[in-house]
């Protein structure tokens, strides 16, 4: 009986440590431009060690990450987000990194106007108010 108590208070605390072991954060990416450089965010984050999910936000710049806090942290995940091109609030992107990514994206990541030729406010579908005949 005293075997099966232990057993189950062991049990119960691995259960518990597995559970404290994820943690999700909102991590800033400043310089965000567009979803052309989505592939590479994803790339990064799916072979950083200990990342269990992630999903990027592209109105408010930024990437919400789940990680297991006994594998990694938000300053390794900022890291590697930084060396693939990506400014975080706490580290400055790679400079060579920043000329592997989408023109828009390169020149946004230098601070330059991007000139982005994407729709960053609303697709033009039927209803789209605008004139797009302007000279």
């Amino acid at each position: 009986m005293k075997k099966l108590f232990l057993a189950c208070i062991f049990a119960l605390i691995g259960a518990m440590g597995a559970m404290a072991q994820e943690v999700t954060v909102q991590i800033s990416l400043p310089k965000y431009c567009c979803s052309e450089s989505d592939p590479i965010i994803e790339k990064t984050l799916a072979y950083e060690r200990g990342v269990e999910s992630f999903q990027i936000n592209s109105v408010t710049k930024s990437v919400l990450v789940t990680y297991n806090e006994k594998k990694t942290n938000q300053d390794k995940i900022e890291k590697a987000l930084a060396k693939a091109g990506f400014e975080t609030e706490h580290h400055q992107a790679n400079k060579r990194a920043i000329e592997h990514l989408p023109a828009c994206c390169k020149n946004t990541a230098k601070g330059l106007d991007s000139g982005c030729s994407h729709s960053h406010e609303h697709t033009h579908s039927e209803g789209c108010n605008h004139d797009h005949n302007e000279e």
